[in-house]
């Protein structure tokens, strides 16, 4: 949890990157099985050079070590990324990066029998320049906030979110069906992972949510996308300063339930 306000050399009318983040057990699971962290380098040529990172993992309910696949995950990606030996290219390090924290998180689960089994998703936002890169499996999400209307970047990787795009349920199914956990792809399953890839430009004001799936257990993109800019037609949310209003957001949740782990982070492109 924490606000990190950095210079961010390189964008032509961007000039800081804000960061705010928030996570919690949630009301009803014991441990807290979600990771989260971000990397922004201090030097400016590694800015220019590789980027900022900021990454999401969430351990997968059911199988052994779910905490120590998230963390492993979020560790080992931000290792490799800017330590790894890759191509130097942006697009190329990110991909190799998340490859190897997928073998790394299948070796453990295959050689270790306390984590025999586990798995995570991993869902990563990288920011270079004037563009952004996204690296994605499983159900954890990430959105972009822009001129008041929020798109999800990403793709669920679970066999309801499939079902949905194929039109076999309607969005009210889709909340309510008993499957709705079960992941088609998480990392641990297999040494090698077909992870999802996209990129795009920025703009000055966009504001990118990365989520683990507890966030949207007791809220709708739609309430979350005005929680977040502070448009709520109620007073579900006190008018306090922005860097707690992340928190103020999960305690809302938590008083609905708080039925899974829920993490969130923003990262927004402001201007001077």
């Amino acid at each position: 949890m924490g606000i990190q306000i950095v210079n961010a050399k390189g964008y032509s009318d961007i000039k800081y990157l804000q960061v705010e983040s928030y996570t919690d057990a949630g009301k009803v699971r014991p441990h807290n099985e979600d990771s989260h962290r971000y990397f922004i380098p201090d030097s400016e040529e590694e800015k220019d050079r590789r980027g900022s990172l900021f990454v999401v993992s969430d351990g997968v309910g059911g199988s052994n070590a779910g905490e120590v696949a998230s963390a492993e995950a979020v560790n080992v990606l931000l290792l490799e990324y800017y330590f790894g030996e890759y191509p130097e290219q942006v697009p190329e390090r990110l991909k190799n990066a998340v490859q190897h924290t997928a073998m790394h998180i299948y070796d453990l689960s295959s050689t270790y029998t306390s984590m025999q089994n586990m798995k995570c998703t991993l869902s990563a936002l990288l920011i270079n320049s004037d563009k952004f890169y996204i690296a994605h499996v499983g159900d954890s999400k990430i959105f972009l906030l822009r001129a008041g209307k929020m798109t999800q970047l990403t793709k669920d990787h679970s066999l309801v979110s499939k079902l949905s795009r194929l039109g076999l349920l309607s969005d009210e199914e889709a909340m309510k069906h008993p499957g709705k956990h079960i992941l088609l792809k998480a990392l641990g399953d297999r040494p090698i992972i077909p992870a999802d890839f996209y990129s795009g430009r920025i703009m000055p004001g966009d504001v990118f949510c990365l989520v683990t799936d507890g966030i949207l257990e007791h809220t709708t993109v739609d309430e979350l996308n005005s929680l977040l800019i502070g448009n709520t037609s109620s007073d579900m949310l006190s008018e306090e300063t922005s860097g707690n209003r992340l928190q103020q957001i999960v305690e809302l949740l938590n008083e609905r339930g708080g039925y899974d782990n829920m993490t969130i982070m923003t990262v927004k492109v402001n201007t001077i």
